[in-house]
């Protein structure tokens, strides 16, 4: 990990060298280390909203945010619906928002900085959402996990994957599973550890995030306290710490891959999905790196392509629970 900002007396510093980054935070996100430094107390709150109930559960080198705020970035968020325009080449990533707020990381050394306005760092969920998760979970993605776009629930270590794109219902189904008696491991977005000695994916089962339809589905979250979510993004989160009886694990075995296929009508159903055909819809719920990390993402693949894998068509989540824990 580089050191920390430097300076050199009387020389100029035309790009920000040595811009003072007095406060530093170490989190981990996911689990990994990550050593954030800024000028900002407002960052640091963010951070600590954010990945402050994630415990060290890897032992890797740290991934280094610096953020630095501008006091003369503006004052308000123009447009708090609208999030950064993300584009990358080779192992270089930038985020731009506008002149006062952007951001650019190094993937292949894990090393990020951004420059924001007081109105962006007093946003936190904006902050988070937009800048730091980003961040964070790209450059992990480069180096330690490849992401799958699918919920997770888990029964004795064992994990099942509800593999699908926005609106499939994988959060629904992910919570009325856990309501029967599964480990909630993920509700949108499952890692694929790639360096570890046997198969293994991790999430985040601190948090669970709805659509606010949910409430109609699952009336009792409207007794648990909510966290709001990020301005333009229809959703709201809840702590599962706060539900009683609601077992959570942060890492399991792949086991099982269900393909959901959500159906105006009709039973629930399951059918079996080849190996080849597996590896085709994987493909086409994960966002791609350059050609060297997506080769190796890909061969990290396997682990899930030698899993079971089935489409789930349903349209009661009632009768697709059914079929899942006949499974487990």
């Amino acid at each position: 990990m580089e050191a920390a900002p430097y300076s050199l007396d009387g020389v100029p510093d035309p790009l920000g060298h040595a811009e003072p980054l007095p406060l530093e935070e170490s989190c981990f996100p996911l689990g990994f280390p990550l050593v954030l430094r800024t000028n900002s107390e407002e960052v640091v709150a963010a951070v600590r909203d954010a990945w402050g109930e994630m415990p060290a559960a890897f032992e890797e080198t740290p991934i280094e945010l610096r953020v630095v705020v501008r006091p003369d970035g503006g004052r308000s968020l123009r447009n708090p619906s609208r999030g950064p325009v993300f584009r990358a080449q080779g192992h270089l990533l930038a985020l731009v928002l506008d002149a006062n707020n952007f951001a650019v990381c190094d993937l292949e050394r894990c090393f990020g900085f951004a420059t924001l306005s007081p109105a962006v760092a007093r946003n936190h969920l904006f902050l988070s959402f937009h800048f730091l998760d980003a961040m964070a979970y790209v450059c992990l993605g480069q180096r330690y996990a490849t992401t799958i776009h699918a919920a997770c629930v888990a029964r004795d270590g064992k994990g099942i994957l509800l593999v699908g794109g926005p609106g499939a219902g994988k959060s629904s189904l992910a919570w009325a599973c856990a309501r029967a008696g599964l480990s909630y491991v993920s509700d949108d977005a499952t890692w694929l550890l790639r360096n570890g000695r046997e198969p293994a994916v991790i999430g985040k089962p601190q948090r669970f995030r709805f659509r606010p339809q949910a409430v109609r589905l699952f009336p009792e979250l409207a007794k648990i306290p909510r966290i709001p979510s990020v301005a333009g993004k229809r959703s709201f989160e809840i702590r599962t710490a706060e539900i009683s009886g609601l077992s959570t694990a942060a890492r399991c075995v792949p086991w099982k891959l269900l393909f959901l296929d959500r159906q105006g009508s009709g039973p629930a159903e399951l059918s079996p999905v080849s190996p080849p055909e597996t590896r085709l819809r994987l493909a086409r719920v994960r966002p791609l790196y350059e050609r060297r990390v997506w080769e190796q993402q890909e061969a990290s693949l396997e682990h899930l392509v030698a899993c079971e894998a089935q489409i789930l068509r349903y349209s009661r989540l009632s009768d697709a629970v059914t079929e899942i824990l006949k499974l487990a």
